[in-house]
C-alpha cells in the first residue's frame, strides 16, 4: 500500500517549480564556471564550480523534504544556458540576479504556505529564505568588491578562489 502524498497539489507544484529553480541555477553556474575557465580566471571558475554543487545539494534538500511528505520530485530538465559571458563582472551581475531571484521565489512559496496553513512547509522553507539572503548579500558584496577595482581583475579572481578554499 502507497502512502498518500501529504502535500497539498499547490505545495507540490511550488517544489517542482523551486526545484527546476535550483537546477537552473546549478546548471547556469556551471556555465559560468566552463565561462571563467575560457577567460583563465581558474579562481572564479573554482567558485562557480562549488557553487553548482551546493545547488545541486539544495535540489536534494528539496526532493528529501518531498520524500518524507510522501512524495516524489522529479528531476526536470534545464534549458540550455548561453548568455554572452565576457568578464567576471557578467558572471557576478548574473549570479546577482539569480540569487535575487530565488529568494522572491522561495518568500513567496513561504507565504503561499502560510495561507494554505502548511506550517510543516513553511518552517521548511525558513532555511532556504536564510541561504538566499546571505547569497543575495554575498553577491552584492562580491560586486562591490569588483567594481572598486576592476583593473585588478586577477586579485578579485583570487580573492574568489579563497573564498573556496576557507
Amino acid at each position: 500500500m502507497l502512502i498518500q502524498s501529504l502535500l497539498k497539489p499547490e505545495i507540490k507544484q511550488w517544489f517542482i517549480e523551486s526545484a527546476e529553480s535550483e537546477l537552473f541555477a546549478s546548471h547556469l553556474y556551471q556555465y559560468l564556471a566552463n565561462q571563467m575557465q575560457r577567460l583563465g580566471y581558474f579562481g572564479a571558475q573554482k567558485y562557480f564550480q562549488n557553487e553548482s554543487s551546493e545547488e545541486l545539494k539544495h535540489y536534494n534538500k528539496l526532493k528529501d523534504f518531498v520524500n518524507d511528505m510522501g512524495d516524489i520530485l522529479g528531476m526536470p530538465a534545464t534549458d540550455e544556458i548561453s548568455n554572452p559571458i565576457m568578464n567576471i563582472g557578467d558572471a557576478l551581475y548574473l549570479s546577482y540576479q539569480t540569487e535575487l531571484d530565488l529568494m522572491k521565489q522561495y518568500q513567496e512559496f513561504y507565504e503561499k504556505s502560510e495561507e494554505l496553513d502548511d506550517c510543516v512547509t513553511a518552517t521548511f522553507l525558513i532555511e532556504f529564505l536564510q541561504i538566499q539572503r546571505i547569497s543575495v548579500g554575498e553577491y552584492g558584496d562580491f560586486i562591490s568588491r569588483y567594481q572598486k577595482n576592476i583593473s585588478d581583475v586577477y586579485e578579485f579572481d583570487e580573492y574568489l578562489e579563497e573564498q573556496v578554499n576557507g
